[in-house]
């Protein structure tokens, strides 16, 4: 009986060390990811986003040291990565809602290229579902209402209504 007992608390010495190591590699994934942000290639910029977006959706505070970073990818000169950039804000929910939102709804004004306006439509409408603040989600919608009023592409407004659905809530299934 007095055996077993230094095996169990090995194992649950083992069990928390192993969660805290497997914290501080997703870390260290997240300072990679966002040091080639910063690369002259597109595809790892693009992988680098993707790859923010699936920690920060798994934990926030992975990601919360790079929102910066993330945010000032809207401004890249690569149609693909800014679009994947406001997809990304949209994905990581960051703290300050506002600042990504200004910043998103000010990109897709000036923003040419249709993917990657679909992408920041997108970003835009699930910032604005998960804030709480009636004025960003008025902002968001406001953004989005200009954006569908200047398409003439029929995809991009079926993009649109959609993101505004998410932030309304319309035309979810009820259970």
């Amino acid at each position: 009986m007095f055996v077993r007992r230094p095996f169990a608390l090995a194992g649950i010495l083992l069990l928390f060390g192993g969660l805290t190591l497997s914290a501080a590699s997703k870390e260290e994934e997240a300072k990679k990811y966002a040091d080639n942000l910063k690369s002259k290639d597109v595809k790892l910029r693009l992988q680098a986003l993707t790859e923010l977006a699936k920690l920060g959706s798994a934990s926030l505070k992975f990601v919360t040291p790079y929102i910066d970073q993330i945010t000032e990818t809207i401004k890249d000169k690569d149609a693909k990565v800014r679009g994947e950039a406001g997809r990304t804000l949209g994905a990581i929910d960051p703290p300050d809602k506002k600042a990504a939102i200004e910043a998103l709804t000010k990109a897709l004004k000036d923003e040419k290229d249709l993917n990657a306006r679909g992408n920041m439509e997108m970003g835009i409408g699930d910032l604005g579902a998960m804030t709480k603040e009636e004025d960003l989600k008025k902002l968001c919608l406001d953004s989005l209402k200009e954006a569908r009023k200047n398409s003439t592409d029929k995809a991009e407004q079926k993009k649109i209504q959609a993101a505004m659905q998410t932030i309304t809530g319309m035309g979810k299934k009820k259970n």
